[in-house]
């Protein structure tokens, strides 16, 4: 398969078969395959729906949670870093895409459905391939890729995970043509933006269009990389371990940053090997799940005050390392080695870097065994 399709879901996936119809329609039965984590909450019924699918010529593949646990018994320490009732554990499903081969490895969330007159996978299939595109260039070192999308209200609303501290700022945006090899693409959103709990509970915003024209993020220029609808180049996918949430930092459990702070993490890399990060199309309309905002700020919190801190230690780390694994390995080592110097992080956040750094090491090992095992 040149792609396969991740998904982790406490649901029965009925979105995969509009998925499935979507290739089918367009011509890529034979290109892109499924792949569902359950989790301890999904319904066995989850299953039928890969069922249907393989029926129809398609490969979907189930990984219940006891088969989980039997793939995972090559990966002891792995198997430590992805707990239940997670989004987390689609790492598993990532892994098992990159051993099966693929070339490129597609994450959506069970709320994100396909639009059925547009062809959905040509959009992200530039990823691997050497593409002309405009080029964005910020002046501060980030980009709002809400400005792509078309509101009502009209108002500017920022993307989960955005630092504070970075918005509502005049920045002078740069746009030049480039061609670069694009190693990761970001899809966005109709109906519901990605936006955080502070957004939502202002005042609810919906998407009712988009600027369609793809766009690259320069070297240095930033932005939240999410796991809806994001595709990832397989010499990418050791940069891009879903960072584990669930600690306690100064009294406040931090959690639904974890694609956030992975996306940073993978941007930092690609820039420095020199490939890039695309933004637009395919565009999927966000049925969001019933969501409790005041529950998602309360987890949201810790989040959004350490990435202030993440992004200012990003920026002074300096990677030498010549290909995506080594480097993503020396990020993890130099980002150690400045937490533990920090004088304004407590033992609690110090330590919490620790169980991300050796996350970051335990996922670089599991990726290189898979690759040089297929």
């Amino acid at each position: 398969m040149r792609a396969y399709i991740v998904l982790t879901t406490i649901n029965v996936p009925h979105l995969l078969k509009e998925y499935g119809e979507n290739l089918e329609k367009f011509g890529h039965k034979n290109e892109v395959g499924f792949i569902v984590i359950a989790d301890l909450k999904t319904p066995a019924e989850a299953k039928s729906v890969c069922d249907e699918l393989s029926a129809k010529g398609f490969e979907a593949i189930h990984m219940d949670v006891n088969s989980q646990k039997e793939w995972l018994k090559k990966f002891p320490e792995l198997e430590k870093l992805i707990p239940y009732n997670s989004d987390n554990r689609r790492n598993i499903g990532f892994l098992v895409a990159l051993e099966k081969g693929a070339e490129m490895i597609i994450s959506i969330d069970d709320d994100n459905f396909v639009k059925p007159d547009e062809d959905w996978f040509a959009y992200h299939n530039i990823v691997g391939n050497t593409h002309e595109f405009e080029m964005v260039e910020s002046s501060d070192g980030w980009f709002n890729v809400c400005t792509l999308l078309e509101t009502i209200p009209n108002r500017t609303i920022y993307a989960r995970g955005y630092p504070h501290s970075k918005r509502w700022k005049n920045t002078e945006i740069k746009r030049s043509r480039v061609s670069k090899k694009i190693v990761m693409n970001l899809g966005l959103w109709n109906e519901t933006p990605d936006t955080d709990a502070v957004t939502q509970l202002q005042e609810p915003v919906k998407v009712i269009g988009d600027n369609s024209k793809k766009i690259i993020l320069a070297k240095g220029t930033n932005s939240p990389i999410n796991t809806q609808n994001t595709a990832v180049h397989r010499d990418v996918l050791p940069t891009y371990y879903y960072i584990l949430m669930g600690f306690v930092i100064n009294g406040n459990k931090i959690d639904r940053y974890g694609d956030i702070w992975s996306g940073y993490f993978a941007k930092k890399v690609i820039d420095h090997i020199g490939d890039a990060v695309a933004v637009g199309g395919p565009i999927v309309n966000h049925i969001r799940n019933p969501h409790n905002f005041l529950k998602d700020l309360r987890e949201e919190l810790a989040g959004m005050i350490l990435t202030e801190s993440l992004i200012s230690i990003l920026d002074t780390i300096q990677l030498t390392s010549k290909t995506y694994i080594e480097s993503y390995r020396e990020l993890g080592e130099k980002l150690q080695e400045v937490v533990k110097n920090h004088k304004e992080f407590d033992y609690e956040t110090k330590e919490y870097f620790y169980h991300i750094v050796n996350g970051m090491k335990v996922w670089a090992d599991v990726c290189e065994k898979i690759i040089r095992g297929s």
